[in-house]
């Protein structure tokens, strides 16, 4: 039953009962098994519905083969990086689809110190293995032992920061009924100098209030009118695994991931200068805030594999990406939106003014916000790109394709997740923002893309 399209350039993810079902993953364990070769893995899961059953049929895959697994239970993907950057396990297994609807699952894995498996390091191999069935034999079994790690997490991220100088502020945090939430329900037990008012922090794969996706509008509705309501400071909004964050100011508007990565990249910056990593997708105040605080902007493509291995390789303190994916050196260079709600937290509290004033000077640009296309032909609407565009833009092929004007650049580029095409476009004017945009999409539109 596999569908090895489930295997991504980032992850393995599909919908659980059509891609994939438990038997799938009792062999994809031996494949993991296999690929691994022998040593001791951890497994942990997300709040899903079938995240426990898949779970427990990877394990005795992995076991089949010789693998001994430590079973973490139900934890986030900031927490597996916990655990992989603090504990000697030779790979450490995260069995979550992260933001996309319940019917969805799938699995996220890193090796020893937060070292990414990805379409260019081990899927490939362990595809074939899969295809193949070429698993280890192993007459010796695998072990199970349990660990629980809460705790040791969240001293772990309450001990990168001053929390006790933290006080007098009024915060909603939506967790969507996703993994975020019990992490804040201990924080906010031990932050009691500040107000905060919680929105869906107990796990529920069955997401009964909307979806843990905070990139979209609609499952932001609730918590901007709440902070509003309650005249909050802060609103933070996490997705279902808990790597990526979004905030909405004290008006109730949501910050884009690009003036997160500008505010905290000041923060940093302003404490040491050096390298700080940013997406291509980040619009151009990012930059030019790095540079303004002596800093060195290292611009990357998307995705958090990218980022992990450059954030060692640069030793760099922070990384940002327009989706709100948030990299922390002190978390292992992984993701980690309770540090990273932490830090704005932090910010706030230093600051003599409130976040919607904070921000006006990192808006200097207009954006887009992305755009996604269902698109048949995506050769045809490159060239035709290239046609229109070329003669007046530089071409950069980092990811995708980017064009840069002086007074424009957008980016098309394939989805690694989801079976799209996605553009971002950012202009000096609102109305060059407009312009542009109506001749791009109507472009696409005209080679057969299809706006989602």
């Amino acid at each position: 039953m596999f569908n090895l399209a489930s295997f991504r350039d980032y992850d393995i993810r599909g919908i659980y009962g059509e891609d994939f079902d438990d038997l799938d993953f009792f062999n994809l364990g031996k494949a993991l098994g296999t690929y691994f070769k022998s040593g001791t893995v951890s497994v942990g899961h997300d709040m899903r519905l079938s995240s426990p059953s898949l779970s427990k049929n990877l394990i005795s895959g992995l076991n089949e083969v010789g693998i001994n697994v430590v079973f973490l239970g139900m934890i986030s993907t900031e927490m597996n990086y916990f655990v992989s950057g603090t504990f000697e396990y030779d790979a450490n297994i995260m069995i979550s689809a992260s933001h996309n609807p319940p019917k969805f699952n799938g699995v996220k894995i890193v090796m020893r110190s937060v070292v990414p498996l990805h379409g260019g390091h081990g899927f490939n191999e362990i595809k074939d293995i899969f295809k193949n069935k070429t698993f280890l034999s192993s007459e010796s079994k695998g072990l199970v032992s349990y660990k629980n790690i809460f705790n040791e997490w969240i001293d772990h991220i309450l001990s990168l920061i001053n929390y006790t100088d933290i006080k007098g502020l009024k915060v909603v945090i939506d967790a969507g009924n996703g993994m975020g939430g019990p992490s804040w329900k201990e924080v906010i037990k031990r932050m009691d100098k500040n107000d905060f008012y919680p929105l869906y922090l107990d796990p529920d794969g069955n997401f009964p209030h909307h979806l843990a996706d905070p990139l979209k509008d609609e499952n932001v509705l609730e918590l901007k009118k709440m902070v509003v309501e309650k005249e909050a400071d802060l609103g933070i909004a996490l997705d279902g695994d808990a790597d990526r964050i979004f905030f909405i100011d004290d008006k109730g508007e949501k910050l884009s991931g690009t003036i997160t990565t500008a505010l905290l990249a000041d923060l940093f910056l302003k404490k040491k200068a050096g390298p700080i990593l940013y997406g291509l997708i980040c619009g151009n105040i990012v930059p030019e805030t790095i540079q303004a605080n002596g800093g060195i902007p290292i611009r990357m493509p998307v995705g958090h594999s990218f980022f992990k291995e450059k954030m060692k390789e640069t030793k760099a303190e922070f990384g940002g990406e327009h989706s709100g994916h948030l990299y922390f050196s002190d978390n292992f260079g992984a993701e980690s939106s309770l540090l990273g709600g932490l830090k704005m937290l932090e910010l706030l509290s230093q600051s003599k003014l409130p976040l919607s004033q904070l921000k006006k000077k990192y808006e200097k640009y207009f954006q887009s916000g992305e755009l996604n296309f269902k698109v048949t032909d995506m050769t045809g609407i490159l060239r035709t790109l290239e046609e229109k565009f070329g003669s007046d833009c530089k071409i950069d092929h980092l990811d995708g394709l980017t064009f840069i004007h002086k007074d424009y650049w957008f980016n098309v580029r394939i989805s690694k997740t989801e079976p799209l095409v996605r553009l971002n476009i950012e202009a000096s004017t609102k109305q060059m923002l407009s312009s542009i945009k109506l001749m791009i999409t109507s472009l696409i539109v005209q080679q057969g893309g299809i706006l989602k």
